[in-house]
């Protein structure tokens, strides 16, 4: 080859890896999701008060409806016990007894509620359950009563980050239920317990019969452990004070979440969830369950925060923040979430999980990596560091870095962060057929010259 075609190939080369590593370097943005010094998720703990203990789940090769074996009229032929209970769980279950548990099957992990004994020497009894911070997936996976008629009066609802359950049962049956979904990978739930005389049905005189329960009392809340078939078995010390399961150690910060406002029942007026920190220290992660958010195709999933004061409240909120405005400059904002705190939180740093809806994407022509979750940055709103971190065919999911938590909005990059190829417009098959059209028209210019 000539030594004067040498130099144009060689810039034609630096042209061509400069436009193919501009390439690359838009994409890595979503190649890799941040480190985080998190606690185990293959651990699961239950708190109360300053009560802390290591639990395990009862693990079988079943489903947990399967598992719990929920049996009605509508389920059951009349020649098979049906007394509208559980009979999958009846070798745990004890008279005047609340057991909560978490069971491993093969729908993943489940949170399992059962109530009085089957055929037990039991009067009913009543009991009203809240289940606050749940991750967004979960959902009633068995309802212990939930049939068409008149005797059930059974009530199952529902809100942004939370849901509940009042139940009222008759002598020698059971009612309780499992939630499953989004609970294999970190989480942070509290039950809100009302037993007895504080359960949103005592002396209901609306109900079909109020007596139903024939004045029985739940006496005893024990939580389980271990072997499916002989668990270990703890009562817990108060059938008042709410009761946090999560993934982690007993040598981790504690967290105690609840609705605004302490609101029960059904009524979601007002709807946000506070989480309580408790015994934090400067280098602890601690996983926060935030709100979904204010759009349906957008839900913001988790919040791992680092820095957190060791006594600290958080309360998230499905709402644009306050004092921000509704999108960065030159963006249209996809969706906002709310975080609030009477704490100083101006050391917090983290990482926050959020999915997005590929529909959503595809309608305002949005591609994935051109994405970016904004913070709070004084009175507007600044770009974090983003990442996707997985795809599906319905959905992406995303993870940022932060430096506080005073509110997130999903948007857009801003133009001016948006890494271009140092060659506008040529990618790796342009930028090819420039080396081929320069090479040949260096060489016939050698030709001419020679």
């Amino acid at each position: 080859m000539s030594a004067r075609v040498l130099p144009v190939l060689a810039v034609a080369v630096l042209l061509v890896c400069a436009s193919v590593g501009g390439v690359a370097q838009r994409g890595s943005q979503s190649s890799v999701a941040p480190q985080v010094n998190a606690p185990p998720t293959d651990t699961y703990v239950v708190e109360q008060g300053d009560r802390c203990q290591q639990i395990e789940p009862l693990s079988t090769g079943e489903t947990v409806e399967s598992f719990y074996d929920y049996r009605n009229h509508e389920t059951h032929s009349n020649d098979t016990d049906r007394m509208y209970s559980s009979y999958g769980t009846q070798d745990l279950q004890e008279d005047n007894t609340s057991l909560l548990f978490l069971h491993e099957g093969t729908d993943g992990l489940s949170l399992v509620t059962v109530n009085d004994r089957v055929d037990g020497n039991t009067t009913g009894g009543v009991a009203t359950f809240e289940f606050v911070g749940v991750p967004h997936e979960s959902a009633w996976a068995v309802q212990d009563d939930n049939y068409t008629g008149e005797t059930n009066m059974a009530e199952w609802y529902g809100g942004d980050g939370w849901l509940g359950a009042s139940l009222i049962w008759a002598e020698g049956r059971t009612d309780g239920g499992a939630i499953n979904g989004g609970l294999n990978g970190p989480f942070s739930l509290t039950v809100q317990p009302a037993f007895n005389d504080d359960a949103e049905f005592a002396d209901a005189d609306d109900l079909y019969d109020p007596d139903f329960h024939d004045g029985g009392e739940i006496e005893d809340w024990v939580v389980l452990s271990g072997d499916a078939d002989d668990p270990d078995r703890a009562t817990l010390p108060s059938l008042d004070e709410p009761v946090t399961i999560r993934t982690g150690t007993c040598d981790g910060p504690s967290v105690t979440y609840e609705r605004h406002g302490n609101t029960s029942g059904p009524d979601t007026e007002g709807d946000g969830i506070t989480a309580t920190i408790d015994g934090a220290s400067g280098d602890d992660t601690v996983y926060l369950q935030p709100t979904a958010g204010t759009t349906d195709g957008v839900r913001f999933d988790g919040i791992e925060a680092t820095g957190l004061p060791s006594n600290s409240t958080v309360q998230f909120e499905s709402n644009q923040p306050d004092g921000l405005p509704e999108s960065p400059d030159d963006v249209q904002s996809l969706g906002h979430l709310s975080v609030t705190s009477d704490d100083d939180l101006s050391d917090v740093s983290g990482t926050v999980t959020f999915s997005v809806a590929a529909d959503l994407l595809n309608e305002r022509g949005i591609e994935p990596d051109e994405l970016a979750l904004y913070e709070r940055g004084g009175d507007g709103w600044a770009e974090s560091e983003t990442t996707v971190r997985d795809a599906t065919g319905d959905s992406y999911e995303f993870t940022a870095s932060v430096s506080s938590l005073g509110g997130f909005t999903v948007a857009p990059q801003q133009p001016s962060s948006i890494t271009e190829s140092p060659m506008p417009g040529f990618g790796p098959v342009v930028a090819l057929s420039v080396i081929v059209a320069l090479i040949g028209a260096a060489a016939i210019r050698t030709r001419r010259r020679e």
